[in-house]
C-alpha cells in the first residue's frame, strides 16, 4: 500500500512543480503557442507585440525587436522561451550567463519545422500530447493543395516580395496557388520589370507599410501593376504582415482566406 501512495505523492509533486513554472515568452509567436496549448497561467512576462486579450494582464518586458535583460530578470522567471523573432540574437546567451534557463524554439519558414517547434514547446510546457495533436492538425492544413491556377504576390512594402522558401510561399502553395515571385529566393526586393512580368491575380501587402507604398490606390496605379489581373479584378488587399508573411498558429485559417480570394 505504501508504494502506490508514494507514487501518487511524487506525481502530485511533479504536477505542482510544473504549475509553479514562471515563464517569460520573448516573442509573440511563442506567446501565441502558449495560448494555443492553454498554458497562459504559467506566463509571467510577454513582449509588447503579443497582444491577445487573454494576455492583457501579463506584464510586458518590452518589444521583442529590442529586448534587454533587466525587465526579464525582474520577473524572476524559471523558464525563458523565445524564437528567432526575439532580438537581438545575443539576448539568449546573455540571459543564460545571468543564470536563467533559456530555451530557443525551433522556428522556420517551412511547415514541417514549425510543426516540430510546436512539439518542442509543448514538451517544455509539460503538454507534449496536446502539442503533438496540434502539430499534426496544423501540418495537415499546410500541405500543398491542388493548383487553382491563380498567381499570388505577397509583398512587405510594395517592393520586397515573399519568394521561394518563405512562409508566404508555403501559405500560397497550401492554398493551391502559384507564387508569382517564385523566381526570387527568400524575402527580397523585386524590380518593377519583374512585378510587371509576374502578372498576379492576387496581391497582398502589409497594411502597416501603407505610408511606404502610398496606400492601395497609389499602389494599383503603378505602371508595373496597373494592367495586372489583380487590379482589373480588384484583388489587391492590405493585411497584417503577421498573417501572410510568417507562419503561426492561425496559418490554417490564413490558408482558407487565401483560397477564398481566388
Amino acid at each position: 500500500m505504501l508504494k502506490p501512495l508514494l507514487i501518487a505523492a511524487l506525481l502530485l509533486l511533479h504536477g505542482a512543480a510544473q504549475a509553479a513554472e514562471r515563464i517569460v515568452a520573448l516573442s509573440p509567436d511563442v506567446a501565441e503557442l502558449v495560448l494555443a496549448l492553454q498554458a497562459q497561467g504559467q506566463l509571467v512576462g510577454r513582449d509588447s507585440l503579443a497582444r491577445q486579450p487573454a494576455l492583457a494582464q501579463v506584464p510586458v518586458i518590452g518589444s521583442s525587436r529590442t529586448l534587454t535583460a533587466a525587465p526579464i530578470l525582474a520577473l524572476r522567471p524559471t523558464l525563458v522561451l523565445g524564437s528567432d523573432q526575439a532580438q537581438p540574437p545575443a539576448i539568449f546567451d546573455q540571459l543564460q550567463r545571468l543564470g536563467l534557463r533559456v530555451e530557443r524554439m525551433a522556428h522556420s519558414e517551412q511547415p514541417q519545422a514549425f510543426a516540430a517547434g510546436i512539439v518542442q514547446l509543448g514538451t517544455l510546457l509539460g503538454r507534449r500530447h496536446e502539442a503533438t495533436q496540434l502539430a499534426q492538425r496544423w501540418q495537415q492544413a499546410l500541405q500543398p493543395a491542388s493548383s487553382n491556377g491563380k498567381r499570388y504576390l505577397l509583398s512587405y512594402d510594395g517592393r520586397m516580395v515573399a519568394g521561394s522558401g518563405t512562409a508566404g510561399d508555403a501559405l500560397i502553395r497550401a492554398a493551391g496557388g502559384i507564387n508569382a515571385a517564385a523566381a526570387v529566393q527568400g524575402m527580397l526586393p523585386m524590380t518593377a520589370e519583374a512585378w510587371l512580368r509576374a502578372a498576379p491575380d492576387v496581391v497582398i501587402v502589409a497594411e502597416h507599410n501603407a505610408p511606404v507604398y502610398g496606400g492601395l490606390a497609389a499602389l494599383q496605379r503603378r505602371p508595373e501593376l496597373a494592367g495586372s489581373p489583380a487590379v482589373r479584378r480588384q484583388r489587391v488587399y492590405a493585411w497584417p504582415a503577421r498573417d501572410f508573411l510568417r507562419l503561426g498558429v492561425d496559418s490554417p485559417a490564413v490558408v482558407q482566406r487565401l483560397r477564398q480570394l481566388s
